[in-house]
């Protein structure tokens, strides 16, 4: 999982149309698009960055267990990890199953590994902005820095990121200065932020049907959020899909539809009806979940079927089946 470490250069030679005397007085804006590829799998790295994790800092997962209650359909059988080289000797056939994860010790090897690949590309990105510093440009440039999604270390026995948890859906953030806001945010929440910040004209929301629009977003400016985080004038929930059987556009598939909200998380599984309609089928549940996150924020106990929150899983169906037009905070209505 470890590579010796190589000669990589100590700049990144950051080349775009514009030069750096024509971009820092405004003439000429420039737009870069950085990509890393970690930590994604195969988490290879340089060595020297396994010395910050040594394997008796780390912990195991508090909740090495699937949730109490949830449908099988939400889970996600991880066993393509158990085929690579270095996993084979350790015999661990049924991994990937329902409650069958790997062992405490390889447990900690891998969140060993994935933990050195996070600050493997810190250090890279902290090499973008040091030449950002080098040619002038950092004081009067937007730096978005996100990641696509989250990732199951051993979390409910999961592993990947292909569920509808906290942990897979969840990406955490920063702005300058430590903002920091409980409102939920989404990832379509990036572009017309961005748009904003920018000083460009302002997006349309997307309308029903956008298939002949050339440009829309789904998503609400996040800028006033940081000028004021616990604004009230904001949208109610973030929604996230998995798709468990298919892939949405031929034959059968099933696809988890997820709301979260500032106390629940919210899951219906359902039969989607793939092309040419591409409709969920709300009648057709595979099944259902529904986390309190004021009891229990990890997610440990599903209390969609629990008599006394009949009325809250009727509210948030409703909710979820409305979808993100009806999450949005009522300055974009």
């Amino acid at each position: 999982m470890q590579t010796p470490d190589e000669g990589a250069p100590d700049r990144f030679n950051i080349k775009s149309h514009s030069t750096p005397k024509s971009a820092k007085s405004g003439e000429q804006p420039f737009f870069l698009a950085v990509g890393f590829r970690k930590p994604h799998i195969p988490w290879n790295f340089p060595a020297r960055f396994k010395e910050y994790y040594p394997l008796e800092s780390l912990r195991l997962p508090p909740n090495y267990y699937a949730p109490v209650g949830m449908p099988t359909i939400a889970w996600h059988n991880f066993v393509n990890l158990t085929r690579f080289k270095d996993m084979q000797p350790y015999h661990v056939p049924n991994a990937g199953s329902i409650n069958h994860t790997f062992p405490d010790q390889i447990t900690l090897e891998m969140r060993q590994a994935y933990y050195s690949c996070i600050n493997y590309i810190d250090y890279d990105v902290g090499r973008v902005i040091a030449e950002l510093d080098n040619q002038g440009l950092t004081n009067n440039t937007i730096i978005s820095f996100w990641g696509d999604h989250g990732w199951h270390l051993g979390e409910h026995s999961e592993w990947q990121k292909m569920t509808n948890f906290e942990d897979a859906t969840h990406v955490p953030g920063l702005t300058d200065h430590g903002v920091v806001t409980e409102k939920p945010t989404e990832f379509v929440d990036l572009y017309p932020t961005l748009v904003e910040l920018a000083g460009l004209p302002k997006l349309d929301i997307c309308p029903p049907n956008s298939q002949n629009v050339s440009l829309c977003t789904e998503g609400t400016s996040m800028v006033p959020l940081m000028t004021n985080p616990t604004s009230e004038d904001w949208k109610t929930a973030a929604f996230s899909e998995c798709a468990r059987i298919g892939n949405g556009l031929a034959g059968e598939t099933v696809i988890g539809y997820t709301m979260r909200t500032d106390m629940y998380r919210y899951t219906e599984w359902v039969n989607f009806k793939s092309r040419p309609i591409y409709q969920p089928m709300w009648d057709q549940q595979r099944g259902v979940e529904l986390y309190d996150h004021t009891k229990d924020p990890e997610e440990n106990y599903n209390r969609a079927d629990d008599p006394s929150y009949k009325d809250i899983r009727a509210e948030l169906s409703r909710n979820l089946r409305l979808g993100w037009r009806g999450a949005l905070p009522k300055t974009r209505t």
